[in-house]
């Protein structure tokens, strides 16, 4: 039977880390997070936010893609109220945020504790590698994520701002479809006519 063991870091030390790494935001600390879940691996926290805001994006999108036929609103709302239905830029930043923020916080509150494995005596310098290991994958993870957040919400605002050309462009291939297809019709018809006019005492039209 493996037994892992966990050491909580000093309040000292807890207290530098929070000087170096800054506070946990209040909102993600007031907030029921799903990530706050001792069961769950550092891999496993975090690709359940990489899913949740993945399935945040897609809502969003879905919504964007259903224009003005759906129940979605584009507009940035006057408040700082975001309704569940709006897909604008604003409202999709400001709830990936609130996301990141918890994400953040769990991760934060993660550098406190040293898994130990199954060493029962770990040596002072033991505890400070790997607590120092810890520290730092944690850091990158939270600096991948962000960035990789603030790509996404650039992103989603061209398509944004591209999407409504886009519909008026379908409708411009639409109509000259339309207009090809008529012509066509008219062409068969000119098509049926007698090269010359029976019994006309010219041959052009006058």
């Amino acid at each position: 039977m493996h037994i892992t063991k966990k050491i909580k870091i000093g309040i000292i030390c807890a207290i530098g880390l929070m000087v170096i790494h800054g506070a946990v935001n209040l909102y993600a600390a007031a907030t029921s997070s799903p990530y706050e879940n001792d069961r769950l691996s550092l891999y496993e926290v975090t690709k359940l936010y990489h899913k949740r805001i993945n399935d945040l994006f897609n809502a969003k999108i879905k919504l964007l893609n259903e224009g003005a036929k759906g129940p979605g609103i584009g507009q940035t709302p006057d408040g700082d109220e975001c309704p569940e239905k709006n897909y604008s830029t604003y409202c999709l930043a400001m709830t990936a945020a609130k996301e990141y923020e918890m994400f953040k916080a769990a991760l934060e509150k993660r550098k406190q504790t040293v898994d130990l494995g199954e060493d029962a005596r770990p040596s002072l310098e033991t505890v400070t590698m790997q607590a120092f290991a810890k520290i730092n994958e944690i850091d990158q993870e939270l600096a991948r994520s962000r960035k990789a957040l603030d790509t996404a919400l650039q992103t989603y605002n061209e398509l944004r701002i591209a999407y409504p050309m886009h519909l008026q462009y379908q409708e411009l291939i639409k109509n000259l479809t339309e207009y090809n297809k008529k012509l066509m019709d008219l062409r068969k018809q000119v098509e049926k006519l007698p090269g010359k006019f029976i019994d006309a005492t010219t041959t052009e039209c006058t």
